[in-house]
């Protein structure tokens, strides 16, 4: 049975208005070569800017999913008797190893298809103290922008990509 693959990503921009932002992702999109999606679509309705008052709200909310994921990316490495990275010299190749590359990308700010939030600012999956002030400083230039990227994947397409079989 074929399936739709959907991600939901939340991205921090800054911009004079809500089409420079949203212009902001679509280039990101257009210019990355690691993340392709068939289609990526931007929800205007969910667009907070920097003044908005839900906006201090759904950043913490989209950080809160990359940490959330850095954690069980972690905890599966502890289940696995990895949690001390002085035994990762001992770690097979394979389903542990791509785990720590996953965390290796959420630490170094490297989009990937699990990002829930990115800073397009800093290239980052979390927002500096620095550019926190600046945000309270000047809200009016900074805009949080939904973006949801689907693609078709047929059964044939269907893979685990990092969990091994049980851990789907």
């Amino acid at each position: 049975m074929d399936s739709d693959f959907i991600n939901t990503h939340y991205f921090l921009v800054d911009g004079p208005d809500l089409r420079a932002a949203i212009n902001k992702v679509n280039h990101f999109f257009a210019a990355t070569v690691l993340i392709r999606y068939e289609q990526v679509t931007v929800d205007e309705g969910q667009a907070r800017a920097g003044v908005d008052a839900g906006f201090a709200g759904m950043l913490a909310k989209a950080i809160a999913g990359n940490k959330s994921l850095l954690a069980k990316l972690l905890g599966e490495l502890e289940e696995e008797g990895f949690g001390d990275m002085g035994r990762w010299n001992a770690m097979p190749q394979g389903y542990l190893s791509k785990i720590v590359h996953s965390v290796a990308h959420m630490l170094d700010g490297f989009f990937g298809v699990d990002s829930a939030f990115y800073n397009l600012i800093d290239d980052s999956h979390w927002v500096s103290e620095s550019l926190m002030a600046q945000i309270k400083k000047t809200p009016e230039r900074f805009w949080l922008i939904t973006a949801v990227g689907s693609s078709h994947l047929p059964e044939i397409d269907r893979v685990p990509f990092l969990r091994r079989h049980g851990k789907e």
